[in-house]
This record gives structure tokens, sequence and C-alpha cells, in this order.
């Protein structure tokens, strides 16, 4: 046998699947000659407007040789089969732990975690400040009826973390093994199978609900301990070792009927508890655990009407039924080449979310459903913000903007708006279009209260976007503010082990110790960690 693989291969959007016969006719055989037929990536090209296609990159085997020039075969090298999976990833050094680890967070990186360390033997209880995802989606539409914060229950914090409420986008920069495990550990637990080779893969919150409940059955089938409503109050370290931590029942939080804290010891301690865990950042530097600060991102949510993407991205006639909807990737650099704007988690079809870890402020997210058939597009536009030379000088900024924001919404969750338009006159609204906001808008200047650098560079990014997608400018309306793209905050640790530069048996992971961004990346931390660990 012979091995090849094609990149690129075009396969066209109503052959959707059909990889065979397009590979056959390419490089001129028989279907039934292809052997071992692998996709290993798909995705949409859209690079011809108004005519997109599948791009494939497959690997198979031929009983002879097959020409590799020519422009049939373009796109066709001879290859080698490689290793795929979590155990092809080779053991740099071990991490020592004992047979029992305490979790904290629930997130993706404290889930495949506790997943992982379970397969491997080792015991695990995993504590979350928040409720369960059934408990948690009711918390979050009483939330929007009533306005009553739950700091404990809300858009940010409880079972999945802050990706259970997003777009559900399981796509990452860079795939390792560890990615690719935790890829088909989701497809293990319902998630469609195509996630696994599809360049950008999207699941909708709606079905990682589904999925995070699997995840947790199966934690609980391996003899794994998940305790909801349970929040780290306090940890000890003596002689630069983790020793106990200190536990808060908060399940009556509502009622302000909560349980004292209590201690139980602990010898090695995984903290996977998010970007916005702010609680925990002041807790460790009180304790001496090592932070730094870090550079992040901050800007604001834009809505645009979806057939307006639909148009620029993808061109006229495009049948949206077997595309999707479109999205859009956008970055230019601002401020003679000083600064940057670009888009982020950008939700075709989606919705916008408030989203805030403590009362009285103010923040906004986008998300998407499965079937990403809304009628209105949403993203971030952010701007880089460099590392403070004050440790909590990036999230004291964070809070800062998200209270201001707060505040001139009218104190009750109404978010800050102005039409893209108007945002670059800098003049307020008379009225504003309609948008998926649920908690209302309040028409502002923006100008007036946010970071002025920050205002100056969107504004020139949304004239270089407009040159990319015309309308961008007319058609586009801002919801403020956009905070929560990372954490300013790096909890530091030693990348071979995962554990905390100066306190042993202190492991951080994912996007809250800063080492991580989005779901896939973040649950692979977890993976990482537990393939390491060695029990003592």
């Amino acid at each position: 046998m012979f091995t090849y693989r094609f990149r690129e291969l075009p396969v066209a959007l109503n052959k959707k699947g059909e990889v065979r016969a397009a590979l056959a006719k390419q490089i001129r055989v028989h279907p039934e000659e292809i052997f071992n037929l692998e996709v290993e990536r798909f995705s949409l090209d859209s690079r011809r407007k108004g005519d997109p296609h599948w791009s494939y990159n497959v690997v198979f085997d031929v009983a002879s040789p097959l020409r590799t020039t020519g422009n049939n075969a373009r796109g066709l090298i001879e290859a080698k089969r490689e290793r795929q999976g979590i155990e092809s990833e080779p053991l740099k050094d071990s991490v020592q732990m004992p047979s029992h680890v305490d979790i904290v967070g629930a997130g993706p990186s404290g889930l495949w975690a506790a997943l992982h360390l379970l397969r491997k033997g080792f015991t695990v209880d995993l504590y979350e400040q928040g409720k369960n995802v059934e408990e948690r989606f009711r918390d979050i539409r009483r939330f929007i009826v009533d306005r009553k914060f739950n700091a404990h229950s809300n858009v940010l914090f409880g079972e999945g973390g802050a990706g259970a409420f997003s777009d559900g986008k399981l796509n990452t920069r860079s795939r390792n093994a560890f990615s690719e495990a935790v890829l088909k550990d989701m497809v293990g637990f319902g998630v469609d199978e195509s996630v696994v080779t599809f360049a950008k893969p999207h699941i909708g919150t709606d079905r990682l609900v589904l999925m995070l409940r699997e995840v947790r059955a199966e934690i609980a089938k391996l003899g794994g301990h998940i305790h909801f409503n349970t929040a780290l109050e306090d940890i000890e370290i003596k002689d630069g070792r983790i020793c106990a931590i200190q536990l808060k029942d908060v399940s009556r939080h509502e009622a302000r009927d909560v349980s004292l804290p209590f201690w139980k010891p602990c010898e090695a301690l995984v903290l996977a508890v998010g970007h916005s865990a702010r609680s925990v950042y002041t807790l460790l530097h009180a304790r001496g655990v090592a932070l730094e600060s870090k550079a992040f991102a901050m800007g604001v949510r834009v809505e645009h009407p979806q057939m307006l993407i639909n148009l620029r991205q993808l061109g006229k006639g495009v049948d949206t039924s077997l595309t999707g909807a479109a999205e859009y990737f956008l970055a230019t650099p601002t401020l003679g080449k000083t600064s940057s704007a670009y888009s982020f988690c950008m939700c075709p079809g989606g919705i916008l979310v408030p989203c805030a870890s403590e009362p009285g402020t103010l923040a906004t997210n986008g998300m998407s459903y499965s079937h990403r058939n809304g009628p209105f597009a949403n993203g971030a536009i952010a701007v880089p913000i460099a590392a403070s030379e004050k440790l909590f000088g990036g999230l004291d900024l964070q809070r800062q903007i998200e209270s201001d924001a707060y505040r001139v919404g009218g104190n009750n969750y109404a978010a800050p708006a102005q039409t893209i338009k108007s945002f670059l006159a800098h003049k307020e609204d008379a009225a504003l279009p309609k948008s998926t906001y649920p908690c209302g808008l309040v028409q502002s200047n923006l100008w007036d209260w946010m970071d002025k650098t920050i205002c100056k560079s969107l504004a020139e990014g949304f004239q270089n976007f407009d040159r990319k997608i015309p309308g961008f400018i007319d058609e586009g309306l801002i919801v403020a503010p956009e905070t929560r793209t990372s954490s300013p905050i790096r909890i530091t640790r030693n990348n071979d082990t995962l554990e905390s530069v100066n306190t042993r048996g202190l492991y951080v992971l994912g996007e809250g110790a800063g080492y991580a961004g989005g779901i896939v990346t973040s649950a692979a931390d977890g993976a990482r960690l537990a393939h390491h660990a060695k029990m003592r």
C-alpha cells in the first residue's frame, strides 16, 4: 500500500461528507481503489464570494503509486500516518501527586482534570461555588426577570464555567494530543463526531448543557464527587506546601443563611477557577502565592443583522442552510500601529447576555444555540491592554469600566448602547435599533465614560472593518462593555508540572491561571495535568 495526503480537496456544498467520490474524481481513480480513507480536517472555503465549497484534508491508501504532479494532483503528497491521541504525547516529567486530589472549579479544565485523574485511579473531590447547569439556567432566567444578582450562580459561575453560556465554539488555534483527546471525549458524551475534524467546531449552549450532564454522570460513575454550592474561602500553606483548604456552603446564599466555613486537610489542590474568580486572586496574594500581571483585552460587543454578514462573507444567493450562518474574523493595527482592534468570540445567529461576577457591575457577552439561526450576529471587538505595573491594575481597570457601565445603564443591568455611526460622530442616538440584549438598553455616548484610548482604537478599527464588510458601520450597534476576554492576572506556574512556582501541591489550570483561552484549551490543560500525574 502507498499512503498519500490530499490537502484542500474541494467538495460541493450539497455534497458534504461525500469525500471518497470527490477524491476519486480529483486523482482519477475508481472510488473502490481508495482504502483507509480518513478525514483529518475540513472547513468551509468562502474565499470566492458567491461560490463557497467544503475543503477537506484527507489521508488515504492506494495499491499503486500515484503521480503527484499535474493539475489533478495539486494538493497531493506522499505521507505517513501519524499516531493520534493523548497516548502519543511523551511524558517529560512525572508529576508526583497523592492518591486523593481536591479540585476547585467545575469549568472545562476542572472537569477534565477530574475525568482523567479518575481514569488513572486517583480519588477526586471537585468543589464548585455555583450550581449544576440545570439550576444555573433557572437562576439566569430569574435574574433577567427580577435583576436580583446571585454572586455564585450566574453567566460566569456554575457547572461548565463561563464557556457553558457562550457560543459553544470548540475551535482552538493549535491542536495537540490533549485537545484531540478532549474532543474525542466530547464525542463519547454525545457531541457530533464532526467536532474532531471540523476546523471550527461549534455545538451551541443548548447541546453543551446536555454534554455537561454526561460528564457529571461519568465523574460519578468513576467514583468522583462534585460538591456544588461550595466556595473556596481560604488555604493554609506550611513550609511552602499546601496543607489545608477552607470551604463554605453557599447554597442558602439568597436567604442570607450561609453556613460557617470548614477546614479540611489537602495535599494536592487543583485550582481551575476561571478568569473571573477575583476573590481567589485576592486570597492567593494574601497567602503569598506567586501572581503576576498580564496583558489582556477589553472593548465592546457589536450586533448586526445576520443577513448582512451572510451577504458580505458568503456572497449573493448562497444557501445558508448548507453553509450555516456566516462568521467574520477581523483585525487591524490602530493608533499608528501602537495598538490594534480585533474581533473575538463572534456568535453567528446569536444573542447578547449580561455577565457580571460582582454586584453593582455590568459586562456583556455573546452566545449562540446549536442552530445559530437567530436574526442577529454579535461579536466582541477588543483592544489589547498592556500588563499593568501594579499587580491588580488590570483588574481595577476592568472593575472601573464595569461599575461605570452599571451606573450609566441605570443601576439595573440595562446596558449602555450606541450605534457605530453615532459613536464615530461622538454623539448620543435619538433612538436605538432592535437588539437581543435581554435587560434593556440605555442610549449613551461611550466617549463620555469609557477609556478614551480604547474608544480611539475602536473607532479606527470600525472604519477598517467597514472597508472589509460594507455596512459594518451603518448597520452596527454597540452594546458595552466587553471586559472578560481573559484574566489580567496570571498565577505563575512551572509549565512542565503545572504547579505553582512557590507553593508545592498547588496546581493551577485553564483561563483562571492565565494559561488557556476557550473551552477546548482549558479542558486540555486539565487532561495534560492528569496525563503527567503519577500517584506517589
